[in-house]
């Protein structure tokens, strides 16, 4: 019997090499090689029991004659063995520039249902940036639920402030902003934009909520979004044949 570690341990050194385009596994009599060729350059070997081993547990699948490649089994567990563990592999991550001088830092692009849409193409730059204005106004007028003590409120007589009256300038600019914003959007449209911009509710919940068809909240959230990039000044492409109003009775 294996011992667990060395399997881990070997699995590690092997996959990742398997990782790479167009590199495979061959069997060579007792052990197995890999590489982008039986005799190619930078080759690792391994045993043909680990070998067996991997392919057991999916990490490797069959391509062919004595010959193995890396199985998306093989690609979770290396995400999973990564610097940040299981949650590797639900992230979306991509190189962003959130400022103009700033220089590029890797963000999360699942963690808003905006961001998500953004990711995969399904809205433009233009109507995410829209409501990523939106997100940023509703966090600057400190409409978020706090969790435990305010610590950057002042101390007064021996308690911190926490109440209405404590909100500075920056919050309460950002809530007229706020307002201005979704009631320019409309009845329906603006409720739509506050669940989903602000407080990252999944489209499915919205339409469940709403009793929509699947799918609707989507072609609702992108008429929400073109009315909200015009409110704001944004650069607007609009298609031939486009809705033009939303109403709801």
């Amino acid at each position: 019997m294996m011992a667990e570690q060395e399997v881990l341990r070997e699995a590690r050194r092997v996959l990742r090499k398997l990782a790479a385009p167009r590199t495979a596994l061959f069997a060579r009599g007792a052990v197995f090689v890999a590489g982008r060729g039986a005799a190619g350059a930078g080759r690792i070997s391994v045993t043909a029991a680990l070998a067996r081993e991997f392919a057991a547990r999916g990490w490797i699948a069959p391509d062919g004659p004595g010959r193995y490649v890396l199985a998306p089994a093989g690609s979770a567990f290396l995400a999973r063995d990564g610097e940040d563990g299981f949650a590797a592999q639900h992230r979306l991550m991509q190189r962003s520039a959130p400022a103009e001088g700033e220089p590029p830092v890797l963000v999360n692009m699942g963690e808003s249902p905006l961001a998500r849409l953004k990711h995969r193409e399904m809205i433009s730059a233009t109507q995410f940036a829209a409501g990523e204005k939106l997100r940023r106004d509703f966090t600057l007028a400190q409409l978020t639920p706090r969790m435990g003590v305010n610590w950057e409120a002042p101390v007064v007589s021996g308690s911190r402030g926490a109440g209405a009256d404590s909100i500075g300038d920056t919050a309460l600019m950002a809530r007229q902003r706020l307002n201005k914003a979704l009631a320019a959007a409309g009845p329906g449209l603006g409720d739509l934009l506050f669940d989903v911009c602000c407080h990252l509710a999944p489209l499915d919940r919205c339409e469940d909520a709403r009793g929509w068809a699947r799918r609707s909240a989507r072609v609702v959230l992108k008429i929400a979004l073109d009315r909200l990039a015009a409110h704001y000044g944004l650069d607007v492409v609009r298609q031939k044949g486009a809705i033009r109003a939303w109403s709801l009775d």
